[in-house]
């Protein structure tokens, strides 16, 4: 099992023009017992099933492995309850950390947030002038969260 070590943000302005080649992505979140998330993704060809352990700060511990792609296919199908985000990521690197920048589609459109993989919870992260907000410990910007309660629902929860 490996430990991820990830801080997000929001970004600030449009940066797609710093990236290379978006790689489109959609990702479902099968029931779980709260405790860990159980993610399905297909990106381009490639199939996988995560499971995240529930965070703890900017730690969790991940578990990764291949699927087959029709597998993968009716598992967002069948068994992620309509719990489904759709995404570009594309990848950008500065001052010798590797930012991966989401781009959503759907309900959770005009949203974009960046996380950083670090080697160890203490690292020091210059932040670009396009990163805005930190969000890694609120909940709300995780994509598991969004699956159930995109952004285009909140202005609507909050009137």
């Amino acid at each position: 099992m490996a430990l991820e070590i990830e801080r997000r943000f929001l970004v600030r302005k449009d940066v797609r023009h710093l990236c290379r080649n978006g790689v489109r992505m959609v990702q479902g979140y099968l029931p779980s017992d709260g405790v860990s998330t159980v993610r399905v993704r297909i990106a381009e060809d490639r199939a996988t099933l995560t499971i995240k352990s529930l965070k703890r700060g900017a730690c969790r511990d991940e578990v990764e492995h291949p699927l087959d792609l029709d597998f993968a296919r009716q598992l967002l199908l069948h068994g992620c309850e309509g719990r489904v985000i759709e995404k570009t990521r594309y990848r950008h690197c500065q001052d010798g950390l590797c930012w991966e920048i989401d781009v959503f589609d759907g309900e959770n459109s005009g949203l974009v947030i960046a996380e950083v993989e670090l080697e160890t919870p203490d690292q020091t992260v210059p932040l670009p002038d396009w990163i805005g907000a930190e969000v890694t410990t609120l909940r709300a910007y995780g994509n598991s969260a969004l699956s159930r309660a995109p952004i285009r629902r909140w202005s609507a929860a909050a009137a």
